[in-house]
């Protein structure tokens, strides 16, 4: 991954890589923990969780079963009574906090969580916003690297499952750009369809 070391020290550079290399592990094993828990389950997105300033991380995974389980509760619930479960089907399926697969087993990511607030206070340290936009900037292309690898390494199909990261608050151009960056034009295109 390449930092402009003009706007950060090799510090931090050589951190962020050795953080990107224990994020590829530490989301392989919680796939792998997800996988032997829920082994039935038909996943149609593999998400990071976090804020636009990525002060923590968390997953979020997204299945058909678990999505019909959301719509099912939110139908019972009067104020959305007055919905189908197929219109609620829709609305829910990319909201990351209704997954019943939101930020499982955290501690999986405890250690990261940690190192991912050293980098942060490191990066807020230098006290110049261009180089804590290039932090940010080279973290968010850490995450997508990390995707992209996990996806890889894993029995996971890149056809099916789209692969992402969501923030609470998330920009429209920052939705773009994690989805584009982690998935094919198909799916991609798949994406926007189901989305909007």
């Amino acid at each position: 991954m390449a930092i402009n070391i003009d706007k950060l020290n090799a510090n931090i550079e050589a951190r962020m890589d050795e953080f990107a290399q224990e994020l590829t592990q530490a989301l392989a094993k919680y796939y792998d923990w997800w996988l032997s828990q829920y082994p039935a389950q038909t996943l149609y997105g593999f998400c990071l969780y976090s804020t636009p300033l990525v002060e923590y991380l968390g997953v979020t995974l997204f299945t058909e079963e678990g999505l019909t389980a959301v719509a099912e509760q939110y139908q019972n619930d009067d104020r959305f009574r007055h919905k189908s479960l197929a219109q609620l089907k829709q609305a829910l399926r990319w909201s990351a906090c209704d997954s019943p697969h939101h930020n499982e087993n955290e501690d999986i990511f405890e250690a990261i969580n940690d190192k991912l607030q050293l980098l942060q206070e490191e990066a807020e340290a230098l006290e110049s916003e261009e180089a804590y936009d290039a932090y940010l900037k080279a973290l968010y292309a850490i995450l997508v690297r990390v995707l992209n690898e996990v996806k890889a390494m894993r029995p996971l199909n890149p056809l099916a499952i789209l692969f992402s990261v969501w923030f609470g608050d998330q920009s429209y151009a920052d939705i773009d750009y994690f989805v584009q960056s982690c998935n094919d034009k198909e799916m991609v295109a798949r994406f926007y369809q189901q989305w909007r």
